[in-house]
């Protein structure tokens, strides 16, 4: 009887996991200190109806960066609210090294392969993402966010000093 019970329950996850997608909405890249980082650009391209990438460029001015801290949130936004959903920050040169925070290593991967960032500190380069679609991420966090708009948003800081914020909108359909 216990067993009969389940079945439904399977079914319906099975049906969840068919019909979610993400779509990019908007992407925002803010520079607090241009002597020490700009963007040379930061863009969502629409190539047709069903491929949309996001790319970007941060061009480091003091190189090299020995330090980085990552402060990350997700949150669903409602018409007059924002909710925090996830939160929290991160060592990026220790995560880098060992990948142990698992959220942070779930939005590490949605972007990592279409990235630089393949190696630890210190960055003697600047920071490019190169054409991530939508499908990738898609096929990396499937039904992780349940229906509705979100926003990622990455805050960087270097020497502890804020340097850069990237707000990422998305919806799940």
């Amino acid at each position: 009887m216990l067993f009969l019970r389940m079945i439904p329950f399977f079914a319906f996850i099975g049906i969840i996991s068919i019909t979610a997608d993400l779509e990019f909405n908007n992407v925002n890249c803010f520079t607090y200190d241009k002597q020490f980082m700009e963007y040379e650009y930061c863009y969502l391209k629409a190539v047709n109806r069903t491929y949309k990438y996001l790319s970007l460029k941060a061009v480091l001015h003091k190189l090299p960066v020995y330090t980085a801290k990552v402060v990350f949130k997700i949150a669903k936004r409602d018409t007059r609210n924002i909710f925090e959903r996830f939160n929290g920050s991160i060592n990026a040169c220790t995560f880098l090294k060992d990948r142990k925070n698992p959220f942070a290593s779930l939005i590490f991967s949605t972007f990592a392969p279409f990235s630089n960032l393949n190696h630890t500190c210190p960055f003697n380069h600047d920071i490019i993402l190169d054409k991530l679609p939508i499908q990738y991420v898609n096929s990396v966090v499937k039904n992780f966010f349940p229906f509705g708009r979100y926003l990622l948003n990455l805050t960087f800081y270097n020497e502890n000093i804020l340097r850069t914020d990237i707000i990422v909108y998305f919806t799940n359909t």
